[in-house]
């Protein structure tokens, strides 16, 4: 997700931890967050040329949870871009010795 650059410091860990415990709150699991930092846009959004780029790694059997997201980041006037994407389950391979 990719967050307003005018936001504080602290307003942008809010917002992260908020999203966590909507996360958590809709039975996902938290593996992993990426704090890209500010990056320059590929465009403008909202008439803005940079953003805060994070990645969220989640875990979940609520099938529903990327749709909730998308509803979530629509509403929130903070996130000016997101992408959901789905990763297949790495198979564990056994080596036969």
């Amino acid at each position: 997700m990719v967050f307003k650059p005018t936001l504080s410091e602290e307003e942008v860990n809010r917002r992260v931890q908020e999203i966590k415990d909507f996360i958590t709150k809709k039975g996902g699991e938290i593996l992993n967050v990426l704090d890209w930092g500010l990056k320059p846009l590929a465009y403008k959004i909202n008439n803005f040329t940079h953003g805060r780029y994070f990645i969220i790694e989640i875990r979940s059997e609520n099938t529903d949870l990327p749709n909730e997201l998308d509803s979530y980041y629509k509403i929130n006037d903070d996130v000016i871009r997101w992408l959901n994407i789905q990763q297949k389950a790495k198979k564990e391979t056994s080596h036969a010795q």
